[in-house]
C-alpha cells in the first residue's frame, strides 16, 4: 500500500498564514509597546504624571488592531 501524501497547496497555504499571523502578533507588540513607550517619553519632557501615558497606549492598541482586521482581511481573501 502507498502511503497518501497531504496535498502541498493546502499545507503551504496553512504555513503561509500561519506565517502571517505570527508576524501580525509580533506588529501588534511593537505597536503597543512603542505606544506605551511614547507616553511615558511624553509625560517625561512635558513634566506631567501619567497623562500621556494612558492616552498613547489606548490609541497603540487601537491602532494596533485596526492593523490586525486588515491583515486577517488579506488573508481570508
Amino acid at each position: 500500500m502507498s502511503q497518501q501524501k497531504p496535498p502541498k497547496k493546502k499545507y503551504n497555504k496553512a504555513i503561509n498564514t500561519a506565517a502571517r499571523l505570527s508576524g501580525s502578533a509580533i506588529q501588534m507588540g511593537i505597536v503597543i509597546y512603542l505606544g506605551v513607550w511614547g507616553g511615558k517619553w511624553l509625560d517625561a519632557h512635558y513634566g506631567t504624571e501619567k497623562i500621556f501615558l494612558p492616552i498613547c497606549t489606548l490609541l497603540a492598541v487601537a491602532i494596533s488592531i485596526y492593523l490586525v482586521i486588515q491583515q486577517l482581511k488579506k488573508i481570508n481573501d
